[in-house]
């Protein structure tokens, strides 16, 4: 077992070594940060006198909470088995 999360291990590191130059759907640090800042948007009551834009932000922050919550899942299990 502790072979087989080893391997895990070296398969995230080398594939999020590989993906940073890809930038964009792969930059898990500023897309956690956008998630951040979309979620402090989100808590300003403001927003809601634009529904559009509302919407808009609550389909970013749903890709978003998807994306930077199962890199942080995967990687909070495999550091910590």
């Amino acid at each position: 077992e502790a072979e087989q999360l080893n391997l895990i291990s070296n398969t995230l590191e080398d594939l999020r070594t590989r993906t940073i130059g890809f930038g964009g759907i792969f930059d898990v640090d500023n897309k956690a940060e956008r998630l951040v800042e979309v979620n402090q948007t989100l808590e300003d009551p403001k927003i809601w006198d634009d529904p559009k834009q509302a919407q808009a932000l609550g389909k970013e922050k749903k890709l978003l909470d998807g994306v930077v919550g199962t890199i942080n899942f995967l990687t909070d299990n495999i550091t910590s088995s």
